[in-house]
């Protein structure tokens, strides 16, 4: 799942964000009471389906400052996992590096 997201960046940052926005789409399009609780916990759903394999792959991977992205994980929620699929590339080079010092 990871790598559909690595190959699609654009698109998952807009997704996510489009998913994150719902109570924003269910005021603009003045739905019912009702309707509006079923769109807003499908989106729930869909962000937390899109914020999961981040997570995981935060926990699976050797990354540079690994407990910092996990944190950020929970106390960004909106923010982390966008700025982690675009930064991981640069993230699992550093902790592979061969010239680390301090090691």
């Amino acid at each position: 799942m990871i790598g559909i997201i690595l190959k699609n960046k654009l698109a998952y940052s807009i997704l996510f964000y489009v998913f994150w926005g719902g109570s924003f789409y269910a005021t603009i399009l003045n739905l019912g009471e009702g309707a509006t609780e079923i769109l807003r916990w499908f989106l729930r759903l869909l962000i937390f389906l899109f914020w999961l394999p981040v997570l995981l792959d935060m926990i699976k991977t050797k990354i540079k400052n690994k407990i910092f992205w996990i944190l950020s994980m929970f106390l960004l929620p909106f923010f982390a996992p966008v700025v982690y699929i675009f930064r991981r590339k640069n993230l699992v080079h550093l902790e592979t590096n061969k010239f680390k010092f301090g090691k």
